[in-house]
């Protein structure tokens, strides 16, 4: 069997990147500027770079068993879902964070895997990221990969990209974050950046 997961939606590529105080403010006074002062796409380094397909309720999911479209509980999206926090950058010595990239692109990514013997959807494994507390977002989920049966998929396609826009930085305070989390375990936290 040949079995096709397709989202369409919003792409996104999305990188959190520890500054100094001087980027911190260089990228808050020059916006995207930002992303011209060094070389093509610097801004993608890193290990806490997403690229994906946005979860929200303008997505259409799409799953095809050897051509004949399947129905696809959406719920098993969620069940896996890491939540990227800036809480692992607590320990170093940067003071701030920076969001940068795009979260705007309309297109369609499709994974797809060649002979499958016996399809269950339960086999399906989402990587899924959770922006939240990042961006300040409720429900800021990105959908990074799929596996089924816990393999890469045979092909992936990405179709009808329509082009983006990159997104002013986004400069976290790394010491608002310690007293959220100091208020977060003292029960006394309110979210309201």
């Amino acid at each position: 069997m040949k079995v096709v997961f397709e989202i369409t939606g919003l792409s996104c590529d999305l990188a959190l990147h520890p500054i100094s105080p001087q980027t911190a403010e260089s990228m808050r006074e020059g916006g995207r500027d930002v992303y011209s002062q060094k070389y093509m796409n610097w801004w993608r380094r890193g290990n806490t770079r997403t690229f994906g397909m946005r979860i929200n309720e303008s997505s259409e999911i799409r799953l095809q068993v050897d051509g004949k479209d399947v129905p696809f509980n959406a719920n098993l999206l969620y069940r896996n879902v890491y939540t990227l926090r800036q809480r692992m950058y607590l320990s170093s010595k940067a003071q701030f964070l920076a969001v940068l990239g795009y979260d705007n692109e309309t297109c369609t990514f499709r994974w797809i895997w060649d002979n499958i013997e016996d399809f269950d959807p339960a086999k399906f494994n989402f990587v899924v990221t959770d922006w939240d507390n990042v961006l300040n977002t409720k429900g800021y989920r990105v959908l990074d990969n799929v596996f089924y049966d816990g393999k890469h998929a045979d092909d992936e396609e990405w179709l009808n990209p329509s082009g983006f826009t990159l997104m002013d930085p986004i400069v976290l305070d790394l010491d608002d974050v310690r007293r959220e989390i100091e208020e977060e375990l003292k029960g006394t936290a309110v979210y309201d950046r």
